[in-house]
């Protein structure tokens, strides 16, 4: 647009705005930068590698990914963060969608034998919402492999590209004693359904379906960690797959009555004000669900083996990737607490409890 020499009025407005236009990009790109996954702190590389496990029957084909030790930092190919770019949030989190984790395809496995662990996605939540736990035990020597449970997770893609929506309400409705009791019986079907998948991964990886991993796996004593509706489901497979002798939640809700066999960590946000009074007569059905899942961690404490890690200035979002997502914590919704900080507290605790059960 030609500005007329006399309208200094016009060219002003002109200059402020291309300058506001200016900073607000720079502010963005300062808060919302291309994620970078944290440095690994352990003595190797990590690859990955992702395969499915073909459709039995009515059962679903299953879209699982592995990470492993490696000592080949340079070979390979570098691995997007997320396995599909549209299981990014949407603007102003959306970068996540182009940023590259730590992991390498197409490297060897370090080693021989070694520690298996099984990572578990949250309610609607993926296989790699949680990219950077993971990585960083890999790290460490560890093999963790991570499931995505079809019509559960938010959205499957398969190899041939057709991809299965999650079947489930994004926030599952908790204002009255029936809907709580419905969602109750959803979540307990959806645990089944989990303990199923994870029956013929291991069964399938028990048989070879991934020569490179051959030899390299630990089915005897293995550990289980899981966010939000993964530690729940953590929970119910120590108490029904002996194999699983150690495990973790992070900051789920212990929704019912599975007693873990072996040793058991809880992790937990900073707790509300109201959950550590006394109830109130107006507090709400989730509420109510809410104390119940806390009595039960605080007995489950009373046993041997049972250890806890409260971490004060976080919430839910703070135990998985979306910590990654802007500088400041408190506009990513995770918490006010640094990012790294909040990560190293998590991966230092969970790798020294797994070291001391299943090592």
């Amino acid at each position: 647009m030609r500005v007329l020499p006399g309208n200094k009025w016009l060219r002003l407005v002109m200059v402020t705005a291309a300058t506001a236009i200016f900073g607000v990009a720079l502010l963005y790109e300062f808060l919302f930068p291309v994620p970078s996954p944290p440095p690994l702190p352990g003595p190797h590389a990590v690859g990955t590698l992702t395969f499915e496990i073909p459709a039995a029957g009515d059962a679903p084909p299953l879209v699982t990914q592995v990470w492993y030790p490696t000592d080949d930092a340079t070979g390979g190919s570098a691995t997007p963060w997320l396995p599909d770019s549209d299981l990014a949030a949407s603007f102003p989190w959306q970068r996540i969608g182009s940023a590259r984790s730590r992991a390498r395809a197409g490297v060897a496995v370090t080693g021989g034998m070694r520690p298996l662990l099984l990572y578990e996605h949250s309610w609607t939540g993926h296989r790699s919402e949680n990219v950077a736990q993971v990585e960083n035990l890999a790290s460490r020597g560890y093999v963790v492999i991570a499931v995505d449970h079809p019509g559960q997770a938010a959205r499957v893609r398969y190899a041939d590209g057709h991809v299965v929506a999650t079947q489930l309400p994004n926030h599952p409705d908790l204002s009255s004693e029936s809907s709580v009791a419905s969602f109750l019986k959803l979540a307990d079907d959806c645990l089944d359904r989990r303990l199923t998948d994870i029956a013929r991964v291991k069964a399938a990886l028990k048989n070879g379906i991934v020569p490179p991993l051959s030899g390299h796996l630990n089915f005897e004593r293995m550990g289980v960690f899981g966010y939000s509706f993964g530690g729940t489901c953590a929970l119910r497979l120590c108490a029904h797959d002996p194999a699983f002798v150690a495990g973790a939640n992070e900051d789920g809700l212990y929704l019912f009555d599975d007693e873990p066999c072996g040793s058991f960590h809880f992790f937990d946000g900073e707790m509300p004000t109201w959950l550590l009074e006394s109830p109130s007569p107006d507090e709400n059905a989730g509420q109510t669900l809410t104390r119940q899942a806390e009595a039960r961690i605080r007995q489950a404490l009373h046993q041997t083996g049972r250890q806890r890690t409260i971490i004060k200035g976080t919430n839910h979002a703070s135990f998985c990737d979306k910590i990654f997502h802007c500088r400041i914590p408190r506009l990513a919704r995770a918490g006010k607490r640094p990012a790294a900080e909040v990560h190293s507290t998590i991966t230092d605790t969970l790798a020294d409890f797994f070291g001391r059960t299943i090592r």
